[in-house]
């Protein structure tokens, strides 16, 4: 959590030297590509990071970077040719119950940390 917006973009680009000078939230990972035996390379996830500003903290901004977070902790469980079927079905409930429970803890901590009323949460 940084207090200002401009705090946290300068993180991210601390972190990965990218220009999120539009960001209004940030959810960054520590990646490495995979290559599977037919010569299809996917991106795993090792570490995922979410920067949030007190000063853009709304619901709408921790569903977003949580989606993020889930899809990237997700896909990282999956083979090359795995990715289209299950990512992209509405029916996903692994994926759904990853960015729940994501989402559910973050906000009871920042609910914790006294900014339930920012995320709707009382």
């Amino acid at each position: 959590m940084y207090d200002t917006v401009e705090a946290m973009r300068a993180a991210g680009t601390r972190f990965n030297g990218n220009d999120v000078s539009d960001a209004v939230g940030l959810c960054q990972c520590i990646n490495r590509v995979v290559v599977d035996r037919d010569g299809r390379a996917t991106s795993h996830a090792d570490s995922v990071i979410v920067r949030l500003s007190r000063s853009h903290l709304t619901t709408q901004i921790v569903v977003h970077e949580m989606n993020h977070a889930a899809t990237a902790i997700y896909g990282s469980s999956l083979q090359g040719h795995e990715l289209a079927i299950d990512v992209l079905d509405h029916t996903n409930e692994t994926l759904a119950h990853l960015q729940s429970d994501l989402t559910a803890t973050l906000v009871g901590r920042l609910r914790a940390l006294g900014y339930g009323d920012r995320v709707g949460v009382r």
